[in-house]
């Protein structure tokens, strides 16, 4: 068979994509990539030292071997590129630049009820882009690109925010071509429990092959992540848990359903109906024995893992991931979810389905933003 010149080049790019997204991942040696890549050894020397050449990897340092060897590591390069973010609140927005390991390297923060115009909005984070990129004396080329969240729902493949609750003045906005336009880079719209789940994939190693990313604070928002890729559903608005119904008839929502559960058990919602002073108070006085405060932990289980068990259920899931305040001294209401869990979903009948907390920090948190552009870089996609 003859193997055309443009053939080869797809091959080739394709196995720098999956070696840099190896090396992405924590430093590794050579031969292990080869090992799980099932690429010969000349070739993953070719291209390790192709992107050693460009300025992409590195070599780290030594690792002994099975057989005594010391097996020298790659790692990414951080700061050959960077990544611009731009984070759109109801309440606030934030700018930020990160490197290719999304460590934020600038930040700033706005409360948004200065402006009434999505545009001027939009025109003032990318000026802030720009004088970061100028303070920090980084070459607008040195720049991917640029990833910005919104809240939902949007179609994360034109860029377009379409009609979120309580932004107003965000509605059927294109903010993608808009600072595609504006910018000449490229431009990554997403909804932040995606973003926040790609950043989670990527920072923490995970047996999970079908799991949920679920983050709990004033509202709840969840992704789902199946065989390494995010699930997106028919229009790309797959994963949202906090507007399942766990009450037929229940709390009457915004978006027009009865019983959602971020009707029960966002913090807003538990706040508005236990009057506790803080999450963080309410768990402390748990774990030190108070009735109440443990009745309440109690009723979240009840309701959070009614919601879990359906997701469980319905994407036959192995894991699921919880990130935001309940996040704090989780171990008690990991307990009495994952005994919920076991005891009422037929999933876990025929395999194990686990609950944890995410550790993320804040700042990475902060820069999930940047999480979608990154990852295209990494496919060698832009």
């Amino acid at each position: 068979m003859k193997v055309y010149p443009h053939n080869v080049r797809t091959i080739k790019n394709e196995n720098r994509a999956l070696i840099l997204n190896y090396i992405r991942k924590k430093p590794i040696s050579r031969a292990a990539i080869a090992k799980i890549s099932n690429m010969s050894k000349s070739a993953v020397t070719m291209i390790t030292n192709d992107l050693i050449n460009e300025g992409q990897v590195t070599e780290v340092g030594a690792m002994s071997s099975a057989h005594g060897r010391k097996s020298i590591l790659l790692d990414i390069v951080a700061d050959h590129r960077y990544a611009a973010g731009i984070a759109l609140h109801r309440q606030y927005i934030y700018v930020c630049i990160t490197d290719l390991k999304s460590h934020i390297v600038a930040y700033s923060s706005y409360r948004t009820e200065q402006w009434d115009d999505a545009y001027r909005l939009m025109d003032f984070a990318w000026s802030e882009v720009l004088r970061f990129l100028s303070e920090l004396h980084i070459p607008p080329e040195k720049c991917i690109g640029i990833g910005v969240s919104a809240p939902g729902p949007l179609d994360y493949v034109t860029g377009t925010i379409l009609n979120p609750p309580d932004f107003a003045f965000f509605h059927h906005v294109d903010v993608g071509n808009y600072l595609r336009e504006k910018s000449g880079l490229p431009v990554t719209v997403d909804n932040n429990a995606v973003l926040l789940t790609l950043q989670e994939s990527f920072r923490a190693e995970t047996s999970y092959r079908n799991w949920m990313f679920v983050i709990a604070s004033d509202g709840i928002g969840s992704a789902i992540m199946t065989g390494g890729k995010i699930y997106r559903g028919f229009g790309g608005f797959a994963g949202e848990i906090g507007h399942t119904s766990i009450h037929a008839g229940g709390i009457p929502c915004s978006c027009g359903n009865f019983g959602c559960l971020e009707k029960y058990v966002s913090i807003k919602a538990l706040q508005e109906k236990f009057h506790f002073p803080s999450y963080e108070r309410l768990v402390d006085d748990a774990c030190m024995g108070d009735r109440e405060a443990n009745a309440v932990l109690a009723y979240i289980a009840d309701c959070f893992s009614c919601a879990i068990i359906n997701s469980v259920n319905l994407f036959d899931l192995d894991g699921v991931i919880i990130h935001g305040q309940f996040s704090y001294r989780g171990e008690r209401l990991q307990t009495l979810l994952q005994e919920r869990i076991n005891a009422q979903s037929v999933i876990t009948r025929n395999h194990t389905v686990s609950v944890r907390f995410s550790d993320m920090h804040p700042d990475e948190a902060s820069a999930s933003v940047c999480a979608a552009i990154i990852n295209r870089y990494f496919e060698q996609k832009i």
